[in-house]
């Protein structure tokens, strides 16, 4: 039996209202695309082209930056695949972790290729093969968000291999650089 509360929503013993929950997920995804536009408009604005060589100063506390957020964003998707007691998972709670799950691939996407283009800033100063360590993680997160869903595809890399390496490689910048 479910009870209204005095402001029309539902008691907090019920479940969340879905078409709720997946607007938020829009808002959520949305939000995120806008952050990304607007801080490339600064950069742009800014007179930085994200395409061009970075003084040496820039790029290295630019990298430092870049690798910390890769290395929490990595070890958060690593804890979320520790699995729980628990009763089976509902469709909503599985669709809200797969979003999750999703978002944070997008972020260290994000992340892999600018730290990707700044290491080409600073090579030769860098080993040549962290520079393609670097690219070939990128490619491995965009495969894996390329192909999410299907399951034919036998070049997939699997996500405990994907966030292995991402963390490898994240560690391997902070002794390089």
């Amino acid at each position: 039996m479910s009870s209204t509360s005095a402001d029309g929503g539902t008691d907090s013993n019920d479940a969340p209202d879905s078409a709720a929950v997946l607007q938020s997920m829009t808002l959520l995804a949305t939000l995120s695309t806008a952050e990304e536009v607007r801080e490339a408009v600064a950069e742009r604005r800014a007179g930085r082209d994200p395409s061009a060589q970075a003084p040496s100063g820039l790029a290295t506390a630019r990298l430092a930056q870049a690798r910390e957020t890769l290395l929490e964003l990595l070890m958060q998707l690593v804890l979320g695949r520790v699995p729980f007691e628990r009763q089976e998972e509902d469709k909503l709670a599985h669709a809200v972790r797969h979003f999750d799950l999703l978002m944070k691939l997008r972020r260290a996407e994000r992340l892999v290729k600018a730290m990707h283009q700044d290491l080409l800033s600073l090579y030769p100063d860098v080993s040549e093969s962290l520079v393609e360590e670097a690219r070939h993680v990128l490619h491995e997160i965009r495969s894996l968000l390329d192909t999410e869903g299907d399951t034919e595809e036998d070049e997939v890399p699997a996500l405990p291999d994907v966030l292995e390496r991402g963390l490898s490689f994240a560690v391997w910048t902070r002794h390089e650089v």
